[in-house]
């Protein structure tokens, strides 16, 4: 199915029938309609300053503090099921905690430093530059906003695709609360903030914690032990009676907040957040799906089925181990690595809101992040450590950022002007073991460090021409640098080099700059007090950068940015003295020099140097074309559906000389994690039951098409559609200061996944999501 011109117009056609039908539904609707429940505001600040949601011309879903809990959503890829055309999962197993983050088709799911995400992170608008430990907790939010689109003048670095933006409750300096639940695989999580005056009407302080505790969905087996007799397995130690040896896809993280604000005058008032991150979490869930590499990898053993466990269940025998081996450098002992999660996190942020005048206001955001974690990884899920590491990576990051807002002209001109500064550090350490034993194994420790910097400028305004016609316009100018310094050392003797093919890239030095200019130009219409149209051109780009992950020095090489040319219309409307809300948007993406990875063996004169090859590579150019919608209906008090809605298509229109050498390219070939389709159903009812509380029940639908997880389209990399439900009771009591909540995800107990990742040297492994889960909470508020 392909989108025409005339496709992209039935947004603007199906507005304008809306705008025309409104006096008439307006006119229907009863006295009783007018006394229901309308659907509430909120309010966003995607264009610098405080607007309505329907106000703002731009694609945003946007939830509440409220509205994230009655969806039992706790992590940040939770979203994934309530925003139309996004797409967030956790990383793999193989790139650590993470969480990979698609709008639009456009992201990043690679955890290594060297890649920009795609999609820009925010918490309290202060950016977060990396993919690596960005699986982060909605612990005590205000709101979300997730912007769709490329933001190259409003959220600027690397947010080609849009932007997730966080924001917490400020300190108020009254109310808090305190919930604890329980669950499956016993499930322990604690949660609560509090809300204190220091000083009357001056300084207030908000402290928020949250304790997360639960065992793992995926088993993991002593393969021996469940099967006895089974020759060509190596020993893994005493297992216990019923052969368990670890899990993964457990919890185990506590996480704190204290936010300080003070009113210092009239006219300025300063925010200042810190908070702590201590992560000790199983390995992300996985399974084996395919096992294909050399004989000689699992020497003595012929019946690798029995490695691989039946569709439904939940279980894999990785050890965590490289056994003991031998290769042209002699014999080396086995290899233990750690098979958890370890991550420390810790950030400081200071906001200064300045109002100069009734005209003219300045902000300064300032914030420091610094980020470190190990993870050791079993890639191939078996006890034969055909390809283990364990990594420790670690990312300092300041940024500043200086906005100055003003309104001119007699209230028909807003305007920002804006300067930001990115300063970061990251370092990646930690061995890999790859094919052990093989000619062709690679094996070495890694002890990089990936210095960046990113400039820019940028200016917003908003013409109010009439009443009912904004014109919108941004412009932003950046300079980023980004080089990588490789050091690839003996795993065995670290002050040795390598001594695989890994030792001529000991000391090698990639290097990226750039400049870039983005443009946003956009024009939006009252049509009716409840009705908007808007149009909009806009710009994004993705940072370029080196290859971290060369084999052979050949593969040292650097990757120009991504490009964006968005073109969009929309509306955003309500109906019925608001019981109806309906936003609509469609967009044609142009996508310049797109990234691929580059899987094919590395030929030089005619010889294969290298089978393994994960070059990030310019395939060509593409064009991504879709349609949004977001519904809600309060049709009587209490009672509420949403809904959304997407489809996405991806054609990729050329290709280049570099993407020529890309395995299995072609016209036809799909981006990785572009789901066609997409649709999400929620449907609530507070009942009121007088002076016995209100009981509220719940029930979601989400459901997505099927996606490849890498670009050359390789069936083992195609994850299923998939349909999940869930479902939750609430009660609360008449003042509203307990809640009881009893919850279920995945009710259906579907075995879907998640994610999959596949090893060019013959390992395919998926990540199922996790089974039917329970859980019941207990809250009381203060």
């Amino acid at each position: 199915m392909r989108i025409t011109k005339t496709s992209l117009l039935l947004c603007a056609a199906t507005g304008a029938a809306l705008a025309g039908a409104s006096p008439a539904w307006a006119q229907d609707a009863s006295a009783a309609d007018a006394a229901n429940d309308d659907i509430g505001e909120i309010i966003v600040t995607a264009q610098f300053r405080e607007q309505r949601l329907q106000d703002t011309p731009i694609a945003i879903t946007a939830i509440d503090g409220d509205g994230l809990a009655a969806r039992s959503y706790t992590t940040v890829t939770d979203l994934t099921n309530s925003a139309p055309n996004v797409v967030l999962k956790p990383t793999s197993s193989a790139f650590g905690p993470g969480a990979a983050v698609f709008i639009r088709g456009v992201g990043q799911a690679d955890t290594n430093f060297a890649y920009e995400p795609g999609v820009g992170l925010y918490v309290d608008d202060v950016y977060h530059g990396t993919v690596f430990g960005s699986q982060l907790d909605l612990l005590d939010l205000d709101r979300v906003e997730i912007l769709r689109g490329p933001q190259g003048t409003l959220a600027g670095k690397n947010s080609i695709g849009g932007a997730v933006k966080l924001y917490t409750k400020k300190p108020t300096g009254e109310g808090g609360f305190l919930e604890g639940t329980i669950g499956s695989r016993d499930q322990i999580d604690l949660r609560g903030s509090g809300d204190f005056t220091l000083v009357p009407d001056r300084l207030f302080m908000r402290l928020s914690g949250v304790t997360r505790h639960q065992q793992g969905y995926v088993t993991r087996y002593d393969f021996g032990c469940r099967n006895p007799g089974v020759a060509g397995v190596p020993a893994t130690g005493s297992p216990k009676e019923d052969c368990v040896i670890g899990h993964e896809g457990g919890k185990d993280y506590t996480a704190g907040r204290l936010a300080l604000r003070w009113v210092a005058s009239d006219n300025v008032e300063v925010n200042i957040s810190a908070s702590k991150l201590v992560d000790d979490s199983e390995p992300a869930a996985t399974t084996l799906l395919a096992l294909t590499v050399a004989p000689t990898l699992t020497p003595g053993f012929t019946d690798r089925a029995l490695l691989i466990p039946a569709k439904g269940e939940y279980y894999n025998y990785s050890t965590y181990v490289t056994p003991a081996f031998t290769d042209a450098d002699g014999s080396h002992p086995a290899t233990v690595w750690d098979p958890n999660t370890r991550l420390r996190a810790w950030e400081v942020a200071g906001t200064v809101d300045w109002t100069i005048s009734d005209t003219l206001a300045l902000k300064s955001i300032t914030a420091y992040q610094d980020l470190s974690g190990s993870y050791g990884s079993d890639y191939d899920v078996t006890p034969f450590g055909i390809n283990t590491s364990n990594i420790t990576n670690s990312h300092h990051q300041f940024t500043q950022e200086l906005r100055l807002n003003g309104t001119s002209f007699a209230d028909k001109l807003d305007w920002t002007l804006g300067a930001y500064y990115y300063d970061a550090t990251s370092y990646i350490e930690g061995g890999d073991i790859i094919a052990p034993g093989l000619a062709t194994s690679s094996v070495f420790y890694s002890d990089d460090t990936i210095p960046a910097e990113s400039i820019s400028g940028f200016a917003h305004a908003v013409i109010h021409v009439t009443d009912r016609l904004n014109l919108t316009g941004g412009i932003r100018y950046t300079h980023d640098k980004k080089d990588y310094h490789f050091r690839r050392l003996n795993v065995f003797d670290t002050s040795e080099p390598s001594y695989t093919a890994q030792n001529k890239i000991d000391g090698a030095v990639g290097k990226y700059s750039g400049d870039r200019w983005d443009y946003r130009i956009n024009a939006d219409y009252e049509l009716t007090p409840d009705l908007m149209v808007y149009a909009q051109f806009s710009t994004g780009y993705r940072g370029g950068g080196v290859n971290p992950r060369p084999f052979v020095i050949q593969q040292v090489q650097s990757f120009e940015p991504e490009s964006l040319n968005a073109y969009e219309i929309g509306f955003k409307s309500d109906f019925l003295n608001r019981a109806v809300r309906l936003n609509m948007s469609a967009f044609v993406n142009d996508y310049k020099d797109i990234i691929f990875s580059n899987t094919a063996p590395t030929v030089v004169d005619g010889v294969t140097i290298s089978a393994q090859n994960a070059t990030p590579t310019n395939a060509g150019d593409a064009r991504f074309t879709g349609v949004e919608a977001e519904l809600t209906l309060r049709p009587f008090k209490g009672f509420t559906i949403d809904a959304t809605g997407s489809y996405l298509d991806f054609q990729l229109k050329s290709i280049g000389a570099s993407g020529a050498t890309i395995s299995g390219i072609t016209l036809d070939s799909q981006a990785p994690y572009i789901t066609k389709w997409k649709g999400s159903l929620g449907v609530q009812y507070a009942a009121d039951l007088g002076s016995a509380g209100t009981l509220t029940p719940r029930f979601d639908l989400a459901y997505q098409s099927s996606f490849f997880t890498a670009s050359d389209n390789n069936p083992a990399t195609l994850v299923p559609a998939y349909t999940v439900m869930n479902a939750r009771l609430a009660w609360t009591s008449p003042d509203e200061d307990w809640q009881v909540a009893l919850a279920v995800t995945n009710l259906a107990d579907e075995f879907y996944y998640r994610n999959k990742n596949r090893l060019p040297i013959g390992i395919v492994s998926g990540q199922p999501g996790a089974p039917r889960e329970w859980s019941l909470s207990v809250r009381r508020n203060f």
